[in-house]
């Protein structure tokens, strides 16, 4: 069967370049056999799902490769260039937009096998590892030492380093520790034409322009990541949680808005609306809690918990907000990846997507109205729940990911009049097509959730870029 954009390499359309990865990686580390190929036709983007489902899927590789050194991983991007024929490297498959998918064929590269933890310094509080370290094996021997990385996406489980970085993520500790961004001090990188680049080993410098940030988010499409220095931090010495309750969103905004530009730095702050709180909070917490229920946590120095609990606990209830019983926060923090696992979470026949909103706070409350009336309210008869919470903070503004589940299944084509309703109310464009955390392994090996996990879309070396 030939797949869309399958450049038929495994059909003898191009022996050559079979022959000549041969010689560049270990003959077991190559492979074209349908079962190993067919690992590689989705990760968690619903449409992607639903299409492998009904055995049409989006697109498959040629032929798929296993580095386990920078230098074959280079040598595999300069075959690559010189047959041009495109490379998607991957990681923990866990994307939900579906930009892993090998839509035009080629060669993946699993950088899975490139799986060491380099170097963990305690003096720099650095940490060097390749881009195929598993998320959750990497915090746990951090763990073990009384370190942590502060990036706790939903796809920690499944998703790599490299995919962190190459999908730009969050985790729930981003009020505090910023995103992946914010945590990179330096990049191991593979350049289009084969060459391994080092960025300066440094957070930050005046040697000119910063090619690193380039590649922070660029999916795989202007090189492949092969190791990354991040900065970690020790475990708390104390981690407390609140739960609160506000009566309205606009109340909950101006709450934490307050407290953030007051000075203050929770390190989880996710405020749910009306509806995210009844179906998707409270059956995770086993507890049914009222309004627009928020999990807040403090962490550090125990003295410096119990000031800034104090401190925000007092914008809380300046603005409405009602104190409830704050163990469930642990609940929460035990169960936080619950929400990416039946039955918390969409599994086929039904439809299901994520709309990610960034705005500062002029504009943060209008863009949440403007998301209700393009989306939940016109396609609520159609079994359509938007389920709205802001996770990600800053003194100037929030981030609001808003799920979208159709539980009956309908077409999400139907939603697209929502796009331009939701520009014109100032909301950013709904990515309707995937889910942003979904788990993997129980969907043929696929994982998470995120956004953070594969290194992911077509990287074209040389005149390949000319393709459609």
């Amino acid at each position: 069967m030939k797949y869309p954009g399958s450049s038929n390499i495994s059909a003898g359309a191009d022996s050559k370049l079979l022959a000549d990865l041969r010689q560049a990686v270990p003959a077991g580390r190559i492979s074209t056999e349908p079962e190993d190929l067919d690992r590689y036709v989705a990760d968690t983007y619903w449409k992607a799902l639903a299409a492998r489902a009904a055995g049409a899927p989006l697109g498959r590789p040629d032929v798929v490769v296993r580095p386990q050194s920078d230098e074959e991983v280079a040598a595999v991007v300069r075959l690559a260039n010189h047959h041009q024929v495109p490379v998607v490297p991957w990681g923990g498959g866990s994307g939900t937009q579906g930009a892993s998918i090998p839509t035009r064929g080629g060669i993946v590269v699993d950088l899975t096998g490139m799986d060491r933890i380099v170097e963990v310094d305690e003096r720099s509080m650095t940490v060097t590892a390749e881009a195929g370290v598993n998320g959750k094996r990497l915090e746990s021997e951090l763990n073990q030492k009384g370190l942590m990385l502060p990036h706790y996406p939903a796809s920690a489980e499944f998703a790599t380093v490299g995919g962190y970085v190459a999908a730009r993520g969050s985790g729930v500790l981003s009020t505090r520790y910023g995103k992946i961004e914010d945590l990179v001090v330096s990049l191991r990188l593979v350049m289009p034409t084969g060459e391994i680049v080092d960025t300066l080993p440094v957070p930050r410098h005046a040697v000119g322009p910063d090619i690193a940030p380039l590649f922070i988010g660029s999916e795989g499409s202007l090189g492949v990541i092969t190791r990354v220095r991040l900065q970690i931090a020790p475990l708390p010495a104390a981690r407390h949680f609140e739960v609160v309750s506000f009566p309205t969103v606009a109340d909950g905004i101006e709450a934490v808005r307050k407290s953030l530009q007051s000075g203050l730095r929770p390190s989880v702050v996710r405020l749910y609306d009306e509806v995210a709180t009844r179906i998707t909070l409270s059956p995770v917490v086993g507890s049914q809690l009222p309004g627009v229920a928020t999990v807040i946590c403090f962490e550090g120095d125990a003295g410096v918990v119990a000031a800034e609990r104090a401190s925000m606990l007092r914008h809380v209830r300046a603005h409405k907000g009602e104190v409830l019983d704050g163990s469930l926060g642990e609940v929460w923090w035990n169960h936080r990846y619950d929400f990416y696992s039946p039955p918390h979470a969409p599994e086929l026949p039904a439809v299901w997507g994520t709309i990610d909103v960034v705005a500062t706070y002029d504009r943060l409350l209008p863009t949440y109205h403007a998301l209700q009336e393009a989306v939940a309210k016109p396609y609520a008869a159609r079994g359509l729940k938007l389920r709205s919470h802001l996770s990600h903070w800053w003194a100037q503004a929030a981030v609001a990911p808003e799920p979208l589940v159709s539980v009956g299944g309908h077409d999400l084509r139907a939603l697209r009049p929502a796009r331009r309703r939701a520009r014109r109310g100032h909301a950013a464009r709904p990515h309707l097509e995937g889910r942003r955390d979904c788990r993997a392994r129980r969907r043929c090996g696929h994982q998470r959730p995120s956004r953070c996990g594969p290194q992911t879309r077509a990287l074209y070396a040389g005149a390949a870029r000319r393709g459609p």
